[in-house]
C-alpha cells in the first residue's frame, strides 16, 4: 500500500496521468494556486520523494461518514490505533496512532506537517484532539523519516492536512448505533472560511461534536456472556501433558464471593468441623453465617470452571465513553505578493469515562479469632482447629464499581511568515505553544491502610461494641503516629455476608484518587527551500532548516497518591524537562529526464543534526533514489537513520501503580500483584535503520490502474523497552538474574508481593514486510466504478533482549508490547458513483495467529493456543438531494461477525482483547451534508 495515495477519484485519475516532475497529489486541495505543493515525507515541493507514502483523500473521509480519527484510519492495514477501554494506568480512551505494531511512541503525529504535543503524561498523542470537520488529507509516510522531521519517526509519520482556504459554509450531522441498541454515536461538525480584501486575508473557522455513549459490558454481546477468562491448570505439572493454561468458559472466582469466601486451605479443614459436605468450602451468607462453598473445576489462584464464586466478567469494558469539542481559528494575510503571514489556533476537550471491577481481595484479607464480627460458629470451629486466624477473600460490591474519568484539554497556537523570493526560492519563519492539560479522577479507589485497620476489629470491653483493634490499643494517638488521621477516624468493618460494610466504612476508607498534569512544548523554526542550479537533467533542489524545541512534563497528585496510600494508580509527582536543538539539510538531484536509458532518475538525501540537552548529539540521515526506465514503470528505494530519544515520562516518572494478575512460575497460581512503573534517567536515544523498496507500475495501455508493492525493513536499536511484570517474573525463573531484582517476594511465604518495572534500552526491536495496492478506476454506465486493494503482510515483528529473541507476527491475543500483529490484513473496497449516487461495498480480512506466540514452543502452555481470523463486510450509499444537501447512510461490520475469543489476565477480563477485531457489532449510520 506504500506509496500508493487513497485519493478523491479526481485527484487520483490526475496523479496516475500526471508526469513524473509535477505529481498530483490532495495537498492540492488546500493550497492557494501560488502556493508550492510539498506532500509529507520531503521537505522539498514539487518533488515525488521514494519515501513510500499513502494518503487518504476527501471521498474516503466523506464516504466512511468518520466522527472520529480511529473509524477514518481502521483500513490502513500498515496502521493500528490503540484505544484504552480500561486499563487503570493508562490514559482512558485515548485513541492512539502505531504505525508498523512498533508502539505509538513511534510514530510522529503531525497536522499540517508540524509535530503535535503530547496530551497526557505518558508521552503519547490522543488523535481525538484532531478537529475532523477541517481534515482535507491524511498522509501517513510508512517508513523512517527522521531525517525530515526529527525525533519519533522510527515507524513514520502520520499527517493530518487541514482545509484552510476553504471558501463557504460546510456542515455534517450524523447519528450512528450498534443493532444491539447500544453505543450511540450523535455528532455534528461545521466549517465555514471567506476571503476578502481582493483575496488577501482568508479567515477559516471549524468545529465539532461528538459524544460516544460506549458499551462498558461486554455480556452485552453474544460471545461476551459466557464469563470466559483465563485459568491457570492445576494439574499441570512440566512433564505429564497436560496444558498449563486454560480458556474457559463460566469462570467464577475461586477465592471471592460478595459475602467473602475462606480461602481453600482454611475452607476444606473448617467445613468439616461446621458439618458441611466433603470437599466443600466455607462462605458467608445472609447476616453473615457460614455456609457451604461449592468449588468448580480448575481451581486455580484467582478463577475456577462453575461453582460457587462471584464473577465480574460480564461487566467488562467493550467501548469507553467519549464526549469531545474541537474548535479551530485561522488566518492567513497576503502582506504582499511575496510574504504572508499566518496564524491558527486549535481547541480541544475530550471527556472519557470508563470502569473496573469493585475493589476485590483474592484471599488475602486476614482475619483473627478474636474478631468482633466473627460468626460465632466459624469462631468454634477455629478454636476446636487451633486455628488463631484465617484468610478469606471477597469482591466488594458495596464499593461499587471503579470508575475513571479523565479530561484532556488541548490548546495549541500557530504564527509564522512565510515567503518567496529569486523566482524558485520559498522560506518560512514560525512558531508554536501547545499547552496540553491531562486530568484523570478514580473513584471508589480504596485507601489500603484504613481498610487494613478497620477490618482488624475486636470488641470493645467498655461498650461491647466493634472497636477497630489499633485505635483501642491507641486511643488517643499523636499526630506523628497518625499523619493521616486513619486511626482517629478508624471506623470498624463487618466483611461477612453481602451488604455487610456499613456506610460509614464506606465514607472511611474509600474515596478519589487524583492526577492531574501538563504537557508543554515550544517550537521555533525556520526553513528554506529552492533550486541553486541545474544539471542536464533538470533543476537541483534543496532544503535547508533549524528548530529549537522544549517539552516539559509536570504531574501532581493527591496527598495519598503520593504516598501510595491507594489500592490502584498511585500517581507519583514529578517534574522533566528538556530542550532539542536541531539542524537539517535535504537535497534532490537529477541525473536523467526522457534519455535512452532513463525517463526518470532522480537522487535524494537528507541530514539532519540533533542535539538532546540530555543524551547529547544524534546524527540522522536519508537517501533515496527514484528510477523509471520508461514512462509506465517507477523503482524507488530509501536507505535511512532514524531516532526516538525518550520522553519526560519514560525518564522521569517516579512510579505508577497497577494490580493484575501475575502467574508465578513455581507454583503456576495466578495472583493480583502489584506492579510498579517508574522511569529511568540513563535512557539513551533509539536508534533505527530503515529500508524500503518498492516499484510502481501505472500501465498507459490502461488507463486508470496503478499497482504498487513495497518491501520494508527497520531495526531498532537500543530500543526504549519495557518489559511486563509476568516477563520480568519468568526471565527470573529461568535463570536470567539480571530480572530478579524487579521481582519482590514475603520472606515467610515467598509469594509474590510486587513487581517494579522500569524502562531500558534493549538490545533491538526488528520488523520487516511487504505493502501492497492495487487500484483500477474506468468509467461504467454513465457513471464510474473504483476498486482498489490494500494488503500489509509481516515476515518479522520481534524483540532481541539478553540474546533471547521473541517474534510477535500473529500474536492476537494478549502479550507485552509490542503487542502484536497480524502476519496479513487485507482491504478491497469497490464504489461506484453517478452524479447523484454514490455506493461502495467494502471487504476487510484480518488475519488469525496465536494466543500468545511465545506459548507451545518447549512446553504446553496452553490448550488450544490458536485464534481464527476475521472477515467483514461493509456497505456505504449517499445521495444528492441537490448541489447543496446530500444524504449518506453506513453499515459496518454487515454481518456481525463476532471478534475471537482472548482474554486477557485481569481480575475483570475483557473477553475479546485484540485491537484488530471489532467488538461493536454490526454499526449502523445516518447523516447529511450542507454544502453552501
Amino acid at each position: 500500500m506504500a506509496g500508493i495515495p487513497l485519493l478523491s477519484p479526481m485527484a487520483a485519475f490526475a496523479q496516475t496521468a500526471a508526469p513524473p516532475e509535477a505529481p498530483s497529489d490532495p495537498a492540492a486541495e488546500v493550497t492557494g494556486e501560488n502556493d508550492a505543493i510539498t506532500v509529507t515525507g520531503t521537505r522539498i515541493s514539487g518533488f515525488t520523494a521514494p519515501t513510500p507514502l499513502t494518503t487518504v483523500g476527501q471521498a474516503e473521509l466523506e464516504s466512511k461518514a468518520v466522527s472520529t480519527v480511529s473509524e477514518l484510519l481502521d483500513d490502513v492495514p500498515q496502521l493500528r490505533i490503540n484505544q484504552n477501554i480500561g486499563k487503570s494506568s493508562e490514559p482512558i480512551g485515548a485513541s492512539n496512532a502505531d504505525l508498523r505494531g512498533l508502539g505509538t511512541q513511534r510514530t510522529l503525529v503531525l497536522i499540517d506537517g508540524r509535530r503535535v504535543g503530547f496530551t497526557d503524561p505518558a508521552g503519547t498523542i490522543d488523535t481525538n484532539i484532531v478537529p475532523v470537520a477541517l481534515i482535507s488529507s491524511v498522509e501517513i509516510v510508512t517508513g523512517g523519516a527522521s531525517a525530515a522531521y526529527g525525533s519519533d519517526a522510527v515507524a513514520g509519520v502520520v499527517n493530518f492536512v487541514l482545509n484552510k482556504n476553504l471558501q463557504g459554509l460546510r456542515l455534517d450531522a450524523s447519528y450512528g448505533q450498534t443493532i444491539y441498541d447500544d453505543h450511540r454515536r450523535p455528532s455534528i461538525s461545521g466549517a465555514y472560511g471567506t476571503s476578502f480584501a481582493d483575496g488577501k486575508v482568508q479567515l477559516t473557522v471549524a468545529g465539532d461534536y461528538l459524544r460516544n455513549s460506549g458499551q462498558t459490558s461486554q455480556a452485552e454481546r453474544p460471545w461476551g456472556n459466557r464469563q470466559t477468562a483465563l485459568l491457570t491448570n492445576p494439574a499441570y505439572t512440566p512433564t505429564n501433558g497436560q496444558p498449563r493454561l486454560i480458556i474457559s468458559d463460566n469462570a467464577r472466582f475461586s477465592q471471592m464471593t460478595a459475602g467473602g469466601v475462606l480461602t481453600r486451605a482454611n475452607g476444606l479443614a473448617l467445613a468439616q468441623r461446621l458439618g458441611f459436605p466433603t470437599g466443600t468450602g466455607v462462605q458467608f451468607g445472609p447476616n453473615g453465617q457460614p455456609i457451604p462453598f461449592v468449588y468448580g473445576t480448575n481451581i486455580g489462584g484467582t478463577f475456577m470452571t462453575g461453582g460457587d464464586g462471584a464473577q465480574v466478567t460480564d461487566e467488562g469494558n467493550i467501548l469507553p465513553e467519549i464526549e469531545r469539542f474541537t474548535a479551530f481559528g485561522g488566518i492567513r494575510i497576503e502582506l504582499s505578493e511575496n510574504l504572508k503571514f499566518f496564524s491558527d489556533f486549535i481547541y480541544a476537550k475530550v471527556d472519557s469515562l470508563s470502569d473496573l471491577t469493585p475493589n476485590p481481595d483474592n484471599g488475602n484479607l486476614t482475619i483473627r479469632n478474636d474478631n468482633a464480627f466473627l460468626p460465632l460458629a466459624l469462631r468454634s470451629a477455629m478454636a476446636a482447629a487451633g486455628l488463631t486466624s484465617i484468610t478469606m477473600g471477597r469482591i466488594h460490591f458495596e464499593d461499587e464499581l471503579s470508575r475513571f474519568e479523565s479530561t484532556t484539554v488541548s490548546r495549541r497556537f500557530t504564527f509564522g511568515l512565510e515567503g518567496r523570493f529569486g523566482g524558485s526560492w520559498t522560506w518560512d519563519v514560525s512558531g508554536q505553544i501547545s499547552r496540553n492539560d491531562y486530568d484523570q479522577l478514580s473513584f471508589n479507589n480504596r485507601i489500603n491502610n484504613r481498610f487494613t485497620l478497620g477490618l482488624d476489629t475486636v470488641v470493645n470491653p467498655a461498650t461491647g461494641q466493634p472497636v477497630c483493634r489499633a485505635l483501642l490499643n491507641n486511643p488517643n494517638p499523636s499526630a506523628a503516629q497518625d499523619p493521616y488521621g486513619d486511626l482517629r477516624g478508624c471506623v470498624p468493618i463487618n466483611p461477612f455476608g453481602a451488604g455487610s460494610i456499613s456506610q460509614a466504612a464506606l465514607g472511611y476508607y474509600r474515596g478519589t484518587s487524583y492526577l492531574r498534569s501538563r504537557q508543554e512544548q515550544d517550537v521555533f523554526a525556520v526553513n528554506l527551500s529552492g533550486s541553486p542550479f541545474s544539471t542536464w537533467a533538470g533543476e537541483v533542489k534543496v532544503a535547508l532548516g533549524a528548530e529549537y524545541r522544549r517539552e516539559q512534563t509536570s504531574l501532581r497528585s493527591d496527598p495519598d497518591s503520593a504516598a501510595r496510600r491507594w489500592r490502584s494508580v498511585n500517581a507519583q509527582p514529578f517534574d522533566g524537562e528538556f530542550d532539542v536543538k536541531e539542524g537539517y539539510a535535504e537535497v534532490v538531484v537529477p541525473l536523467a529526464r526522457g534519455s535512452r536509458f532513463a525517463e526518470n532518475l532522480d537522487i535524494n538525501g537528507a541530514i539532519r543534526y540533533t542535539d538532546y540537552e540530555l543524551s547529547g548529539g544524534v546524527t540522522t540521515w536519508k537517501v533515496g533514489a527514484n528510477y523509471s526506465p520508461f514512462a509506465d514503470l517507477r523503482l524507488r528505494a530509501t536507505l535511512s537513520r532514524d531516532i526516538r530519544a525518550p520522553n519526560n515520562f519514560e525518564l522521569f516518572s517516579r512510579g505508577n501503580q497497577v494490580i493484575n494478575a501475575i502467574v508465578d512460575p513455581r507454583t503456576n497460581i495466578s495472583r493480583q500483584t502489584v506492579q510498579i512503573t517508574s522511569g529511568n534517567i540513563a535512557l539513551q536515544p533509539e536508534k533505527a535503520d530503515t529500508f524500503t523498496g518498492g516499484v510502481i507500475f501505472t500501465p498507459s495501455f490502461l488507463p486508470g490502474l496503478r499497482a504498487s508493492v513495497d518491501y520494508y525493513r527497520i531495526k531498532i536499536n537500543d530500543a526504549v523497552s519495557v518489559i511486563a511484570a509476568q516477563s520480568i517474573v519468568n526471565f527470573c525463573e529461568e535463570g536470567r538474574t539480571e530480572f530478579c531484582a524487579g521481582v519482590v517476594r514475603d520472606p515467610a511465604t515467598q509469594i509474590i508481593s510486587q513487581v517494579n518495572v522500569i524502562p531500558f534500552n534493549a538490545d533491538s526491536l526488528k520488523t520487516s514486510g511487504v505493502d501492497v495496492e492495487l487500484q483500477y478506476r474506468f468509467a461504467l454506465g454513465g457513471g464510474e466504478l473504483n476498486l482498489r486493494g490494500l494488503a500489509n503482510y509481516v515476515a518479522e515483528l520481534s524483540t532481541t533482549s539478553n540474546g533471547v529473541t521473541n517474534d510477535y507476527v500473529g500474536l492476537a491475543g494478549v502479550a507485552p508490547p509490542p503487542q502484536g500483529v497480524p502476519e496479513w490484513r487485507v482491504n478491497l473496497d469497490a464504489t461506484y458513483s453517478t452524479d447523484t449516487w454514490r455506493f461502495g461495498i467494502g471487504y476487510r480480512y484480518i488475519d488469525g495467529g496465536k494466543f500468545d506466540t511465545r506459548f507451545n514452543i518447549t512446553t504446553l502452555d496452553i490448550a488450544d493456543n490458536n485464534i481464527s481470523g476475521r472477515s467483514y463486510v461493509d456497505l456505504s450509499a449517499s445521495y444528492k438531494l441537490n448541489t447543496a444537501i446530500e444524504l449518506y447512510g453506513r453499515v459496518e461490520n454487515l454481518f456481525n461477525v463476532y471478534p475471537p475469543i482472548a482474554p486477557n489476565g485481569i481480575t475483570q477480563p475483557t473477553i475479546a482483547s485484540s485491537q484488530f477485531f471489532d467488538r461493536r457489532g454490526t454499526f449502523i449510520a445516518v447523516g447529511g451534508r450542507l454544502r453552501l
